[in-house]
């Protein structure tokens, strides 16, 4: 992603436009939904909601949480091990497609 500058400004109902080279790069359209995260040092950083939608406001929030705790500490993140007994129970099932070679291994 190239880096650029765009400025707006703020009306007096403390409102702005995102200017159309941001949008083009977040891939912003109407009724899209724009996270803004304050950084330590002051900084902001503007991004595209990915909301989870669902209808189960439990299961939509749980996702929200995993998403954010994800975004927030990729350190965390983890590749998945499939030891002896669970590779047994895939072992008919075809995941070419879903997985990458390294994963069907």
């Amino acid at each position: 992603m190239a880096n650029f500058d765009a400025v707006s400004k703020i009306t007096s109902k403390n409102q702005t436009t995102i200017p159309a080279s941001v949008r083009k790069v977040l891939g912003l359209g109407e009724g899209d939904r724009i996270r803004f995260q304050v950084l330590e040092d002051g900084r902001v950083e503007l991004s595209k909601d990915a909301a989870v939608a669902s209808d189960d406001r439990a299961v939509a929030a749980y996702l929200q949480f995993l998403e954010q705790d994800m975004v927030e500490r990729p350190a965390k993140l983890a590749p998945l091990e499939r030891d002896a007994e669970s590779q047994k129970l895939f072992s008919d099932v075809d995941l070419s497609g879903w997985l990458d070679e390294d994963q069907l291994r």
